[in-house]
């Protein structure tokens, strides 16, 4: 048996210092807005303060003192509480998903945390190790890895262990970001732009500190009367810029990697902050390809894998593959790495009735927006055609592009106007499937459809003003009956 072992003890600065994060805020205004400021609740303030960060302090301390964890045969057993104790068991057969993330902070030290995430919904649904040797934390992988192999049918998104990422022979490595993509991800993500804000916002807090109103007014001044000074600024500026937008960029895809064995699909992502992660192929549920309206331009597109468990970590959604690919290179990448999912370039339209029903349904934001406009803004009434335009233009356009396939054991819905999605699922992999109807929509033969899968959250697609027959269809194959059913009534979900 596993004897019972604690987190490093650097979980205690790292806790310490994310803590105090939450607190900026409150020390801006009391030691930096106030710091000349001699009234009774700024000294009582700051006296509070100062208790809370060693109040604060000495609960990590504790907490970390207190929390233990034991590896056992089929269970991490976890115990935590410093006045009230918590006994947690994780069965590793409930474990989805196992996250590393490896801030460039701990990665000095030779650490990295790790999420143990189960895939319910309850508050003790998942638990994060803050603070781990990366040997230790590849033991518990291993560990969690071992009983997964004896228990095939059970899925989980693992950590990478050292071994797996030297262990590069048994992969096929499908995709690299070159220059170019770089330099496509820094237009297309618009990092430039955030340099902009960055520094007003910096300048905002510099000037509530020492007024700068005067100086910078002297310099715009000076910079109008020299068109040849503010051309060079503003050049300046925009090289900035740039160089900001390529380097954060660079940051965040420069050793992006996408490669792919048997069973798993593997992505490396993060230059200061690395990310391992790998989701097993059994575990994808659907694909998702998104085009924004800049990336069909581009004749770009980001894929991204709907997966039983999928979780989002550190505001990344870490079942997406590159957002930035070729268009075909998508498709071929979605078929080298699940081999079970294809990808149809010929599919079925909507009958042209939709188009009638889709033209035909209220305009509510243009409505309201124009409401606005009349009664506090009517000075800008040429937003209200512009909108009432592009509202319209977006349904027809959302007419033409949407299309549905039935292929076999694929279901293939494709929607969208000035920004397109295209969904690939199987009939294995839908959980729920409803057939409904509107009263207008019944007169006309029209229905809409929805199918569920797995996901957290769950994942919920719907296609509306199928044609009834089309509706009705894939009713049939999701159920797999051949012959006809009687769909007439309420029998089978229509509302």
């Amino acid at each position: 048996m596993d004897l019972s072992k604690r987190m490093h003890p650097l979980m205690i600065p790292v806790s310490y210092i994310k803590s105090l994060k939450n607190t900026f805020f409150i020390f801006f205004i009391l030691f930096i807005i106030n710091l000349s400021n001699d009234a009774i609740w700024v000294k009582i303030g700051r006296i509070l303060f100062i208790v809370y960060l060693v109040y604060a302090l000495f609960s990590i301390i504790l907490k970390w003192w207190k929390t233990t964890y034991t590896l056992k045969k089929d269970a991490v057993e976890i115990e935590e509480g410093v006045f009230t104790k918590k006994h947690h068991t994780i069965p590793y057969q409930r474990v989805q998903n196992v996250q590393s993330h490896t801030p460039f902070y701990l990665r000095m030290f030779q650490l990295t945390s790790i999420t143990l995430e189960t895939g319910a919904e309850s508050n003790d649904a998942s638990f994060t190790f803050t603070a781990l040797a990366i040997k230790e934390a590849q033991r518990m992988e291993d560990t969690l890895d071992q009983f997964k192999q004896q228990d095939a049918e059970k899925d989980c998104v693992r950590i990478e262990s050292s071994e797996d990422l030297v262990n590069h022979e048994k992969r096929t490595i499908h995709f690299n970001p070159s220059k170019n993509d770089i330099l496509k991800a820094s237009v297309l993500s618009f990092s430039y732009l955030l340099l902009i804000p960055l520094l007003i916002s910096v300048f905002q807090n510099i000037n509530e500190v020492y007024d700068l109103t005067d100086f910078a007014e002297g310099t715009f001044d000076f910079l109008i009367h020299s068109w040849l000074l503010l051309t060079i600024v503003i050049m300046l500026v925009i090289l900035a810029a740039v160089v900001f937008g390529l380097v954060r960029t660079y940051l965040q895809y420069g050793k992006y990697e996408i490669a792919s064995d048997e069973n798993r699909i593997y992505i490396r992502k993060g230059i200061l902050n690395e990310q391992h992660f790998s989701i097993r192929k059994q575990n994808v549920q659907a694909v998702h390809i998104e085009q924004s309206l800049f990336k069909r331009i581009l004749h770009l597109a980001e894929v991204k894998l709907i997966s039983a468990g999928g979780v989002d970590f550190s505001g990344d959604e870490v079942n997406s593959l590159y957002p930035f690919l070729p268009t075909k290179r998508a498709i071929t990448l979605i078929e080298e790495l699940l081999p079970d999912f294809e990808v149809k370039t010929e599919m079925e339209r909507l009958p042209k009735k939709s188009l009638i029903v889709r033209l035909c349904r209220i305009p509510w934001l243009w409505l309201i927006v124009t409401a606005i406009l009349m009664i506090w803004k009517p000075e800008w009434w040429i937003i209200s055609p512009i909108l009432f335009v592009l509202t319209y233009t977006s349904r027809i356009l959302d007419f033409y592009f949407t299309r549905f396939l039935i292929h076999e054991e694929f279901l293939q819905i494709r929607s969208g106007g000035f920004s397109l999605t295209t969904v690939i699922t199987t009939r294995e992999k839908i959980i729920e499937f409803d057939l409904s109807q509107s009263l207008l929509k019944k007169r006309l033969g029209l229905a809409t459809i929805t199918t569920t899968n797995r996901g957290k959250p769950i994942h919920v697609e719907t296609l509306d003003d199928l044609s009834y027959d089309q509706a009705k269809g894939a009713f049939i194959w999701y159920t797999g009956r051949k012959p006809a059913l009687d769909m007439e009534g309420d029998s089978y979900g229509e509302q």
